[in-house]
């Protein structure tokens, strides 16, 4: 796990006392995965058109859907928020939910009840231990409970203290590309220009539950 010089200096000036370093903001490629995690069942298909990408800043989330709509998820975990942006129609509509995969942990060696809590079913989490994912440190937690709807485990990164990797029924997705820095604060935010599309004539007020 790499400090940087600023989590250095407290951890010398404190001495044998706990440093909390804050959690890192990055960017990264998503990579789907189909079956069960291992390198031969990555997704070929990962051409800047077709590339999804992910954006976090503390709280905050960004996702980048990648394919024809290109339709982009914001998640605001400390205001309980989520939009789906249509950037090709200018609008957005308001989310019941943010993204339960997703999510940022406050000590990667003590995560399961940050995973329980972002988890849209009931995880019974154990911790497995150390893994590498594409060259970088993380550990592993399974969740004992796994069902066809609930995802059997994820590796929380170990320098920005977020999932970059996580298993389910025969799918998964891999963050790859990771880059550690600061994101943009409108990249979090509803363009002022979006607006919710306006129901069609004859269709039934509200969305529908799923």
């Amino acid at each position: 796990m790499k400090f940087n010089a600023t989590c250095l200096a407290v951890i010398l000036l404190l001495g044998v006392a706990p440093a909390v370093c804050p959690a890192q903001d990055f960017s990264a490629d998503v990579v789907y995965i189909d079956g069960k995690v291992n390198a031969a069942s990555l997704r070929a298909d990962t051409s800047a058109h077709n590339l999804s990408r992910l954006f976090v800043s503390k709280d905050k989330m960004r996702l980048e859907m990648g394919g024809l709509t290109g339709t982009v998820l914001l998640v605001n975990a400390a205001d309980q928020t989520a939009f789906a942006l249509i950037p090709a129609k200018k609008e957005y509509e308001p989310l019941a939910g943010g993204l339960s995969e997703y999510f940022r942990v406050s000590d990667a060696e003590d995560a399961c009840p940050d995973w329980q809590k972002a988890a849209a079913q009931k995880v019974d989490c154990e911790k497995v231990g150390h893994e590498v994912v594409d060259g970088r440190q993380t550990v592993k937690y399974r969740n004992k409970l796994a069902s066809d709807v609930a995802i059997s485990a994820v590796w929380i990164d170990l320098g920005v203290k977020f999932v970059i990797k996580w298993e389910g029924a025969g799918t998964g997705v891999e963050l790859r590309n990771i880059q550690e820095a600061k994101q943009a604060a409108d990249l979090f935010t509803l363009p002022t220009d979006y607006e919710v599309p306006k129901p069609r004539k004859g269709a039934s007020k509200g969305f529908s539950k799923r």
